[in-house]
């Protein structure tokens, strides 16, 4: 009598299971194409003629179009109970425009590709996040969380390493140097879009939406909850003071300081390995004192990052950009872990992918607004004193900022 449900949740159980190792295997091969790029990608728009405006333009414009339709794609992922079709075409796309940017030539074109990408990629991040947790317990998820960051931390360092050795070694000029990582990083990202097909999702219970599912009033309602409300306004203010730096940090890499493809590779495998290094032991730090503190101390230590910056740019010390990674990478192992744990932990099963979409609207809307401003603080300023002294005042404020909301 009883052996049928036995078996059934023995089959549920691999059924989780094979579900867990496809999602390891499509976040290794998202890694790969993550790492081929992360060395340049924030500097190729200078390279194509981008000033401080521009680039806060461009990273505020990301930052817009990759959180404004999340709540779009979260509600419909949980109003027709599935979230595999939302992923696969989503990372078609992100695939594709990364083969396009190899062959582009003006920052306009760059542009429209890059935001044709983020705005994919609001399609995937609340789903693929909504994802792990239909496949996770509140017992195992923050080893889960813990171990996909590890050996996606692990791909991207190779193929970033990888990345460094083609740009040094090619014979090429300016963005044409980073070619060749761009069309591999498209070429694999097509191979990770069709392993997630492989996932078998449950039949879900299906959200009756009594509302809009593209609803932009949404975040009036949110204060009824509590604590997602709090940790949404928290979050969306100290993210705002993180940004206003953003579009200053390629400046000071490739303008100011003109580094070349193999310190920019040697700066992205410092970050990557210190932060593989702490991965595995992430997960019990987080249990033993809380996603909380965990996430406090994490915005406290980004203080850190504009302040490297601006001593970098004072002295022309590399050593002290290389230190900063291998901090920045030891603390965002620990922040992003717990921030990923802790919000799947306060939404609601059945609003798992709009709630967390709606967490990525707040966030977007202040870094859009604050990357776009430290760009244009920037450019204003350097038609007086310069772009050095420019991008060294948007520091001071970046650092003023993060010191206020880390308190």
């Amino acid at each position: 009598m009883y052996r049928p449900l036995k078996l059934a949740v023995v089959e549920d159980r691999d059924h989780i299971h094979r579900n867990l190792r496809i999602l390891f295997v499509k976040s290794i091969l998202s890694s790969l194409v993550d790492g081929m790029v992360a060395p340049f990608i924030t500097v190729y728009p200078i390279l194509l003629g981008a000033n401080p405006s521009d680039m806060g333009l461009i990273r505020s414009t990301t930052n817009f179009t990759q959180s404004i339709l999340q709540t779009f794609w979260g509600r419909l992922s949980d109003s027709i109970g599935r979230r595999v079709p939302i992923i696969f075409f989503g990372s078609i796309i992100i695939a594709l425009t990364w083969i396009l940017i190899a062959y582009t030539d003006s920052v306009g074109v760059y542009l429209v590709l890059i935001v044709i990408q983020t705005l994919a990629a609001s399609a995937v991040a609340p789903v693929w996040t909504a994802l792990i947790g239909d496949n996770t317990t509140s017992i195992d998820r923050a080893r889960v969380v813990a171990h996909i960051r590890l050996w996606s931390l692990a791909g991207s360092i190779i193929t970033a390493a990888l990345s460094g050795w083609i740009s040094s070694t090619i014979t090429a000029s300016g963005k044409d140097v980073y070619k060749i990582p761009l069309l591999t990083a498209g070429s694999i990202g097509i191979v990770s879009s069709l392993i997630i097909l492989y996932v078998k999702e449950d039949r879900r219970t299906r959200v009756k939406i009594k509302k809009p599912i593209l609803n932009l009033y949404d975040l009036k309602s949110l204060k009824k909850d509590g604590v997602f409300y709090e940790f949404c306004k928290v979050n969306a203010i100290a993210s705002f003071a993180l940004s206003i730096a953003w579009p200053i940090f390629p400046i000071t890499l490739q303008s100011i300081l003109k580094l070349p493809p193999a310190m920019l590779t040697i700066l992205s495998i410092s970050q990557g390995l210190s932060s593989l290094l702490i991965q595995r032991y992430v997960d019990r730090v987080i249990n033993r004192y809380s996603c909380e503190r965990v996430i406090t101390l994490y915005r406290s230590a980004l203080i850190i990052v504009p302040t490297s910056y601006l001593f970098a740019e004072i002295t022309g010390q590399l050593s002290i950009l290389i230190a900063n990674n291998i901090v920045l990478g030891l603390i965002s192992a620990l922040g992003e872990t717990a921030y990923t744990t802790y919000l799947l932990g306060i939404v609601n099963e059945f609003e798992r992918g709009e709630r967390i979409a709606i967490y990525n609207v707040f966030v977007g809307i202040t870094t859009t607004v604050g990357s776009f401003i430290g760009g244009y603080i920037a450019n204003i300023i350097e038609g007086y004193i310069g772009l050095i002294w420019a991008t060294r005042i948007v520091y001071i404020i970046s650092i003023v900022g993060r010191i206020a909301t880390a308190l």
